[in-house]
Order: C-alpha cells, then structure tokens, then sequence
C-alpha cells in the first residue's frame, strides 16, 4: 500500500477519524512490514493527527470500534526496531497482545523466539482464549504448524513441545488443551508423536484435535 492510500483510508468514513476512518489492523500491519521505518514514521503520524483512540468503544447496536492507537505504537514499535522494538510492550499486560497480533504476521525466527519466550513465562492455568498467553500460543501454532511455516531450530522445536507439554498440564479447560495439541505439530516429529501417543482423551474436541495433530506428526 502507498503512503498516499493509507492517509485516505484514515481520512474516509463512515467511522469517525479516531476509530481510523477505513484503516484496518492489518492494513497497518502490511504496511509497516513494506516500509519498515518510513512507514513506521507515516503510522505515528497518522495516529497523532486523527486522535486514534487507545481502547475499544462499544457501540448500542452491538458493534465495537477497534482501538487503533495501540495498533499503532504496535507496529510503529516493529518498524522502527525490529522484533526487539516488540519486547517492550510484551511485557506490558495491556500491550502484549497487539504485540503478539503483529508478531504473528511478520514469519520471522526471530518472531517464533520473542512468542516462546514470552509462552515461557506465562501462565496457562486462566480460561481465556483472549488473553496474551492463549493468543501467543495461537501465534506460534499459526507460525509452526502449517505447510509453509517457519524454519526454526530444532533447540526451538524442543523448547515449544516442552511449553505445550505444561500447557496440557495447566490448562484447566477442553480449549486450552485442544491448543495445545494443535501447536505440537510445530514440535520435533519423532517426540511429539511420542506424547501424543500417550495421552488418553474422551471429549470430543480433544480427540478430534489429538487425530489432527497425529496426521500431521505422523
């Protein structure tokens, strides 16, 4: 996307300019990955003249504006600095997850590295698909497990079956632990066919999730 489009669909409605206008999260995204810092530079920009709001607003009739000020600092962060730039709002509890929302499109090692260490120190024992640590753990299950996925190291393979192994352990719901049986496909084959062998499951989701993971394991 060109600089000029982007700064149209911030200026077009029917949304008021502080909801962004027409922009889209993953407008910003893929402009920030073509541009780097320049575009960067035009995201902030664009965010300090519109008055981009910093939290959702939810409408009467059900709808909800996207907060797209932290949208913003989340991909202005990455343009300017890389995945490091990332790190600090990782460790911010209301930054984290639009940090992890742009890590998950830039398909990089480095942003698999940043996702795992952040799973790392995470706490997997709340019933919340929304919250960073499920949506980091659905970031590397998108990044890892696919046809076309990024290429890690096998130290990296081992370190997320060891993640998903705890998160099976903790997860006290069907929906966390079924995630965690998606995201071992991105885990060395030989081992995690292993342990997925081993697990005993009645519920209907998990025995669908442990079939998906063993085709692709096996």
């Amino acid at each position: 996307m060109k600089f000029n489009a982007l700064a149209r669909k911030a200026a077009k409605g029917p949304a008021p300019r502080e909801h962004g206008g027409t922009v889209e999260v993953e407008d910003l995204i893929r402009f920030v990955l073509e541009h780097g810092a320049e575009g960067a530079t035009e995201i902030e920009r664009l965010c300090a003249l519109h008055g981009w709001r910093e939290e959702v607003q939810y409408n009467p009739d059900g709808t909800h504006f996207a907060p797209m000020a932290p949208w913003a600092r989340a991909c202005a962060a990455f343009g300017h600095r890389g995945v490091a730039g990332l790190q600090p709002l990782l460790d911010s509890p209301h930054l984290a997850t639009y940090a992890i929302g742009v890590l998950q499109d830039v398909r990089s090692e480095a942003s698999v590295a940043a996702l795992l260490a952040f799973c790392e120190q995470a706490d997997f024992s709340q019933d919340d698909p929304l919250s960073a640590p499920s949506r980091a753990l659905a970031a590397l299950n998108f990044l890892l497990s696919f046809d076309k996925a990024v290429v890690v190291p096998i130290a990296t393979q081992q370190a997320l079956l060891h993640l998903v192994q705890r998160v099976w352990e903790q997860a006290p719901t069907t929906r966390g632990r079924s995630l965690a049986l998606y995201a071992v496909r991105g885990a060395p084959a030989h081992e995690a066919l292993q342990w997925v062998q081993t697990l005993v499951v009645e519920d209907a989701e998990l025995v669908a999730a442990r079939k998906v993971a063993l085709k692709r394991l096996r």
